[in-house]
This record gives structure tokens, sequence and C-alpha cells, in this order.
């Protein structure tokens, strides 16, 4: 799964736009100087795991194969990664594409969206 990339104009921009990611129930999976990775699990819907192992309970338990297969697909390609960076370019010097964070739509509240989208929007 490729991370969307936001840029921060310093570090404490940085950290202020990493603690409204937090606030949405992301953590903190690596951080430097320059960037902080942030990651938001996705497990998949209750709604689709339920109907599955009832089934799986009452009629076959090959069903379950099919949950697992769509509790993988949740995991690992669903889950939303978040690299804040203040960084323009990569380490082969090639200029970085940065995500706006208003294309995102990961906050629960509509004011921290837009704060965050203050925050990253600042040069």
């Amino acid at each position: 799964m490729k991370p969307k990339i936001v840029h921060a104009r310093d570090s404490e921009v940085m950290y202020q736009l990493s603690d409204l990611f937090l606030e949405s129930k992301y953590s903190i999976k690596g951080e430097d100087s320059n960037f902080v990775l942030l990651k938001k699990n996705n497990y998949g819907n209750l709604l689709i795991h339920l109907p599955f192992l009832l089934i799986a309970i009452f009629f076959n338990a090959y069903v379950l194969l099919v949950n697992v297969v769509y509790f993988a697909y949740s995991i690992f390609k669903k889950s939303n990664v978040i690299l804040i960076t203040t960084e323009n370019k990569d380490d082969e010097g090639n200029p970085l594409e940065f995500d706006s964070v208003r294309e995102l739509e990961v906050f629960y509240d509509e004011s921290t969206w837009n704060k965050a989208i203050e925050l990253s929007e600042l040069e």
C-alpha cells in the first residue's frame, strides 16, 4: 500500500498535523526530524464479517476462508498510511508528489478537517 504524502512547511506544522491525525485514531509507525509516518488499520466491515461467521457456524466451516481473505484484504489494501514530511525531494533528488489534505477525507470532525487543510496549505 502506497502512503499518501502530505507536505508540512516545517517540523512544528508537521507535529500539529500528526496530532490531528492521532485524534482520528491513527497511530505513529515511524518518526524522524523530517517526517512522521501514520497508519490506521482497516479490519473490514462488521456487517460483512458477521454473516460469514454465522454461515460458518451453522452450515459450512469453509466459509471462514472467505472471511479470512476479506480480513486480509482489508488490512493490507484498505488500511490508510499517511506520510507527513517537510522534505520536497526524495532520496534520488526527484521532486515528491504531494496529496492534498482535502482529498484524504479521514477526519471525523469537520473542524479538525478544516484545521488540517489550513495547516497543510501554509507556505
